[in-house]
């Protein structure tokens, strides 16, 4: 138990370093790595070595992940590198800038809702995005690419899985507030209470799970998921396509985020956070609650489409 108190302090600090609203958060993704490595040691238990074996050739295994992992009991060891390995493309961002592809944690399609002016319009995706970063790093893991190449990709995969399940990962709105577009809810300030401070709607999603950095709270969290849902009940299962699964996202964006179109925020318009940002907009009663709710299940469902990919690996 103390070392897990001590890796958690430690990730935490890193988490405080990349919490800038681009993605779940880092304990969100270490939730989504805990749920995927459940699963398999359920009812795949033979899969895990073989991740494991990947990701040791993974260049940050023997110069960060191996001391710390060596500090946990044995039992403990494999559900933690999962953990890492989901979060290691935001660590990454502050590490190594020229290699963390900023591009490949989202694809916003355009949301224009009706009764905007023609002088809006909406602009495309981004080539280099999620869809084109999970074929990649798939083509890389699948070839004869050199380990630590393949360790690298499959880092990667970890965490598009849990990206593109966040709905603002899918998504930007064009309206006459956000005619450039408001970056899937960075450019948009709300308080979720009269005593909350305002923070981007994007951000808002990334922590509505948690943001807590304890260790033992994240892999709770996990199990807690797992108990609640079941695959039989989740009809989306059947989309095996990471294309698919940026449809679910986005329609989610439009009817829950984005209240079709209802939800306008406050512009950031310039300002470094929205803390800075003057008579902020009040999400309605209940809002942050039914994020809540979606997030679990969007959860659910990356943590079990993660499982279903790793069982691939090495066959």
């Amino acid at each position: 138990m103390k070392y897990l108190r001590v890796i958690g302090t430690a990730l935490w600090a890193l988490s405080l370093l990349s919490s800038e609203g681009h993605a779940w958060n880092i304990p969100t993704h270490m939730v989504n790595g805990a749920i995927s490595y459940q699963l398999l040691y359920l009812d795949s238990r033979a899969t895990i070595p073989k991740v494991r074996a990947i990701l040791e050739k993974h260049p940050w295994y023997a110069d960060r992940w191996r001391d710390d992992l060596a500090k946990l009991p044995d039992s403990q060891r494999d559900e933690m590198l999962f953990m890492l390995a989901a979060r290691w493309a935001d660590d990454i961002r502050n590490r190594d800038p020229a290699e963390s592809h900023p591009t490949w944690h989202f694809i916003n399609w355009p949301f224009k809702p009706e009764g905007e002016p023609e002088s809006v319009r909406p602009l495309p995706p981004n080539p280099d995005n999620i869809l084109t970063a999970f074929a990649e790093n798939e083509r890389l893991l699948r070839s004869e690419a050199p380990d630590d190449k393949r360790g690298v990709a499959l880092a990667w995969s970890f965490h598009l899985v849990g990206d593109i399940h966040q709905p603002l990962h899918t998504i930007q709105l064009f309206t006459r507030e956000y005619p450039n577009g408001d970056r899937g809810g960075n450019e948009m300030c709300v308080r979720a209470s009269l005593n909350g401070a305002p923070i981007e709607l994007h951000r808002l999603w990334d922590g509505v799970i948690t943001s807590s950095g304890n260790i033992n709270r994240i892999r709770n969290i996990a199990s807690d998921l797992l108990r609640r849902f079941s695959s039989s009940t989740f009809r989306e299962l059947d989309h095996r396509e990471p294309e698919a699964w940026t449809k679910e996202s986005y329609e989610i964006a439009v009817k829950i985020a984005y209240e079709n179109g209802s939800l306008r925020g406050t512009p950031k318009g310039g300002a470094k956070d929205c803390r800075a940002v003057n008579a902020v907009t009040y999400l309605r009663n209940g809002y942050a609650a039914e994020a809540r709710l979606i997030a679990n299940r969007r959860m659910y469902l990356a943590g079990y489409r993660l499982a279903d990919l790793l069982r691939t690996v090495g066959r």
